[in-house]
């Protein structure tokens, strides 16, 4: 899964962060063109995101950081919200179409079976999406320059880390 660049905004409690994440292009971030052109975009142009993340690095505000979020706990969570009610509209299929097999209403008890079914599934899966995703949140992986870096940084003509002989001492360390 794709890693998200962004700023650390804000410190919160608990170890967690807040990030302010500006996504490179329109978009989903990650998806194909072709999906991008058959969906409702949530991002545009200069668009920013902000979310909160666990700081298991110790960055700090300013701080310009990598988020990412473990691939194994996105399955977990797709499973539990969308499997599991599956699984339960399955198995009312099933059991409704086995008892009601030659009774005169027939077709109503198939329906009362298959949505008992799907609405068990989806109280199952929202009870153990409760369970599993508190240790999915998404985590800075890295911090990729701290904010004395950042300010050091030349920006155009204009540079910060200037040596006693006039060159540039931050060109070297940033390879600008």
């Amino acid at each position: 899964m794709p890693g998200y660049e962004g700023i650390v905004t804000e410190m919160k409690e608990g170890g967690k962060v807040e990030v302010l994440i500006q996504p490179g292009s329109a978009g989903i971030p990650g998806a194909s063109m072709e999906v991008n052109n058959k969906v409702c975009h949530c991002t545009t142009d200069g668009s920013s995101i902000r979310i909160d993340v666990e700081n298991k690095v110790g960055a700090g505000v300013g701080d310009w950081v990598l988020v990412n979020r473990e691939t194994r706990a996105l399955i977990r969570n797709a499973a539990a919200l969308l499997g599991i009610p599956f699984l339960g509209g399955a198995l009312g299929l099933f059991l409704g179409l086995m008892l009601s097999t030659g009774l005169s209403l027939g077709a109503t008890i198939w329906i009362i079976f298959v949505a008992g079914g799907l609405l068990i599934g989806v109280v199952a899966g929202v009870s153990v999406y409760k369970r599993v995703s508190p240790g999915s949140r998404p985590f800075i992986d890295r911090v990729i320059r701290t904010r004395s870096e950042i300010a050091s940084m030349p920006q155009g003509e204009h540079c910060t880390v200037r040596k006693s002989d006039g060159t540039c001492d931050a060109c070297a360390m940033f390879s600008c």
